[in-house]
């Protein structure tokens, strides 16, 4: 069945890094990686907070960026085709050379979050290791195999549970809204953005699970 990592890399050199400091108001929900190429990927992904429309012109100066396509803008969110070229940290060859799928991923000025389902044990070891070398950091979140049964319910992780349930106990789903997601944010000891990302990430699959 292999092992379902999630886990958390902070470099600037990791793909994407140079856009995302340059508008740090964004988030990038990847939704699907490619990687018949593995020194070009193509990531598919949907960016949202992105008011001023300024993401665009820092992917074209992100070097880590090959070419980008928008393909749909709807409710203050743009989708985007981006293809990468090699950056100085190669997650995803790696990736390829491991075996192991990516299965989803959010980019936010404080790092990526990633989820990916690695073969094994040593296989995860090994991806770390190399992240690690390239002067990355890896933070493993959660690990559990495909069949495990997820605690907390509904499949959210540890840090996605807190994060709503400081949401909903500081009155941030009250209407009208009762708290900010820097508030949040000051109470997990993580930015704003962060916090953003794991109450949408939660409320996500909390909803896909539930539904």
């Amino acid at each position: 069945m292999g092992l379902i990592a999630e886990f958390r890399l902070t470099s600037l050199d990791l793909p994407l890094t140079d856009a995302v400091v340059a508008v740090p108001e964004v988030t990038v929900y990847i939704e699907r990686i490619l990687v018949v190429d593995p020194d070009r990927p193509v990531v598919l992904c949907r960016v949202v907070d992105d008011s001023n429309g300024e993401f665009g012109a820092a992917l074209a100066d992100d070097p880590t960026v090959a070419e980008h396509i928008p393909l749909d803008e709807s409710s203050g969110s743009t989708f985007y085709r981006i293809k990468l070229r090699n950056p100085p940290v190669p997650i995803y060859r790696k990736y390829v050379e491991l075996g192991t799928t990516p299965l989803d991923g959010i980019v936010t000025v404080d790092g990526w979050w990633g989820r990916a389902r690695f073969p094994g044990r040593e296989a995860l070891a090994e991806y770390r290791a190399f992240c690690v070398d390239r002067g990355a950091s890896f933070q493993l979140e959660r690990l559990t195999r495909e069949s495990a049964a997820d605690d907390p319910p509904f499949g959210l992780t540890r840090e996605q549970y807190d994060a709503l349930v400081a949401a909903r106990d500081a009155g941030y789903f009250a209407v009208p809204r009762e708290t900010s997601t820097e508030e949040i944010g000051e109470r997990l000891g993580i930015s704003g953005p962060s916090a953003s990302e794991r109450i949408r990430r939660g409320i996500d699959r909390l909803l896909e699970n539930a539904l």
